[in-house]
């Protein structure tokens, strides 16, 4: 099949495996033989602006992709601490296939939010589907008799060329035609079709191109309010009743955005003192390379500043799991807290990888060194909405003043 722009469009989503049930400790386990080969293809991941189906095969059967799925799916349901430290191992080994799967994984946990009746759709004959999403709203969405109808273009659809079923957001209109509420639709991406737009800086193998519908007829059960999602009340908790599923759509977001970013500043830090290690004994003004104090103490800096940043976020991923194992509330204060700790905390952990990139020498601003293209990449999820550090911290202030606060994702 030709794509926009005369592209041979891939072959499609890799063949899926049945979904043989999974836990953490299996897809740790399996990860471990994993993440060599990841590294290994980072490079050629960047070159060719896609993750290697291998790759998505491997993550496939390692789990990785049904960590958040329910176990009645074939899924790990695993908690959200244990999330975050596998897609922090996957974003160390690279970034791109990091973020996508950080993403595809969590978009899974959406889609255990839907109707039962959408989530047999996709689990019921592959519980190995992968879900992109696009959210902003940018098609148009026309409610019938017979469900809704999107038509338009859709951005940043990240790991679509993976993927079997995609998520849009999109305003469902009032009868006068105001806007009245925001949803997502569930559309298999047969009905849709790929506009291969993709070229970044950073995140290059995320290929996260646009989605276009025509006249897309998606069935009622198909769609999901947001402000369920926001109230953690939605149709999906009739069956998926564990603690994972009674979380915030906010707060898992924030996972899914952090979690990369630490795993690619502790990559990067990792792949630095290798490097360096390896240059030792070589001179510089006289002095061996490892004994230059400043080297050593901007080494301890990036690093105290990448462990703090996961420490933070790793304390209010177990806060989310004990609220929700004991099936009480989150508070809004800590919700908002949680936003604030994703950004400061990712921007913290760029800022370290800006300092090790900074004295590091020639080499590392070569295109297709490692240490570049993590820097390249890490850089890149500062540009995503949900980690604007000044409106983050305003709604955060405006919080903790008891000022009412317009910022939808808390």
């Amino acid at each position: 099949m030709t794509v926009a722009g005369g592209r041979e469009a891939p072959a499609g989503p890799p063949a899926h495996r049945g979904g043989v049930p999974m836990t953490v400790e299996a897809t740790r386990k399996a990860l471990a033989e994993v993440l060599p080969m990841l590294r290994e293809r980072a490079a050629q991941a960047d070159r060719d602006r896609i993750v290697p189906h291998a790759s998505i095969e491997d993550l496939t059967s390692a789990g990785v992709f049904r960590l958040l799925v329910p176990r009645d799916s074939g899924g790990a349901e695993s908690d959200v601490a244990d999330f975050f430290e596998v897609i922090r191992d996957v974003s160390a080994a690279c970034g791109s296939t990091g973020w996508l799967a950080s993403w595809f994984a969590v978009h899974a946990w959406h889609l255990a939010l839907f109707p039962p009746r959408a989530q047999r759709d996709v689990w019921g004959s592959a519980p190995d589907a992968l879900l992109t999403a696009a959210y902003a709203a940018t098609g148009h969405v026309a409610e019938v008799p017979e469900g809704y109808r999107l038509e338009g273009r859709w951005s940043w659809a990240t790991g679509c060329e993976h993927a079997d079923w995609a998520l849009l957001g999109g305003m469902i209109a009032a009868s006068d035609g105001s806007p009245a509420d925001l949803a997502t639709f569930l559309v298999p991406m047969a009905d849709l079709r790929i506009e291969h737009n993709w070229d970044t800086v950073g995140l290059r193998a995320t290929a996260a191109h646009d989605l276009v519908a025509v006249d897309v007829l998606v069935p009622a059960h198909r769609a999901l309010s947001f402000a369920p999602c926001l109230r953690c009340a939605t149709p999906g908790q009739e069956e998926n009743t564990g603690p994972l599923y009674r979380l915030p759509l906010p707060s898992m977001f924030a996972a899914a955005a952090a979690a990369p970013v630490i795993g690619m500043a502790e990559g990067a830090y990792s792949m630095l003192v290798g490097w360096l290690r390896a240059r030792l004994g070589m001179a510089w003004e006289g002095l061996e390379f490892g004994s230059d104090d400043f080297n050593s103490a901007r080494l301890a800096a990036a690093s105290a500043d990448i462990d703090a940043s996961s420490l933070q976020l790793m304390r209010d991923m177990r806060e989310l799991t004990q609220y929700a194992e004991a099936a009480r509330p989150i508070p809004m204060a800590v919700r908002r807290r949680i936003r604030r700790d994703q950004v400061v905390a990712t921007q913290r952990a760029a800022a370290a990888v800006d300092q090790l990139f900074e004295h590091s020498g020639g080499a590392v601003i070569r295109t297709g060194n490692a240490i570049e293209q993590a820097w390249r990449n890490i850089h890149t999820t500062q540009a995503f909405a949900l980690n604007d550090l000044d409106r983050t911290l305003a709604m955060y202030g405006a919080g903790e003043l008891a000022v009412e606060s317009q910022a939808p994702m808390v």
